[in-house]
């Protein structure tokens, strides 16, 4: 069905599939095919976990690498962060529109992490993190008022681990990234 509805053979819908399955995203079951899989909240936690402590380890690194460049690139990103932050905290939107809001606002947290990543300049580390974090990207929802004080603590935190490698405090900016990603699986 894939084969034909996407005008190709099977042979990519298969590497497809078998990528999928090597992130946790699908799940190849015996004489039934291939199935999204469900994540439970143990494995979600789990990888919070793994993504909290190379996210920890990640700033750690990259703090004394910051150069004046790869800082205002992160205040950049920091500044879009707060800005989709705020434009999802709007109230009003229908919940299409604030479905695609929640996507960007997904992806420029990601943005945010992505520099200190490329700062830090371990890409195994890396590639292991946006492994972790692809588990949940697809199950993030933009919720409801009562989520409101938690979107503008993330914005806090990303203020917080800026202000820490400005101040070159590798320890400081190590804590903030950890418990940052850690809130993330609470708000989760």
């Amino acid at each position: 069905t894939l084969s034909e509805r996407f005008g190709v053979s099977r042979t990519p819908i298969r590497e497809a599939l078998r990528r999928l399955a090597a992130t946790g995203l699908v799940s190849f079951e015996p004489n039934r095919g291939v199935r999204v899989r469900t994540i439970s909240r143990e494995e979600l936690r789990e990888a919070f976990l793994v993504r909290a402590e190379l996210e920890a380890l990640v700033t750690e690194l990259a703090v004394p690498r910051f150069d004046r460049a790869r800082l205002l690139a992160l205040r950049a990103a920091e500044a879009d962060f707060a800005r989709l932050t705020d434009e999802l905290l709007e109230r009003g939107r229908d919940p299409d529109e604030r479905n695609a809001l929640t996507g960007e606002w997904v992806r420029a947290n990601y943005r945010f992490h992505d520099v200190i990543y490329e700062a830090a300049q371990v890409p195994f580390v890396e590639a292991v993190a946006k492994s972790a974090r692809r588990t949940f990207l697809s199950r993030w929802r933009a919720g409801g008022p009562e989520m409101d004080d938690l979107y503008r603590q993330n914005t806090r935190e990303h203020h917080a681990i800026v202000s820490a490698i400005e101040a070159r405090s590798a320890e400081g900016a190590r804590a903030l990234a950890h418990e940052h990603v850690l809130h993330s699986c609470r708000l989760l």
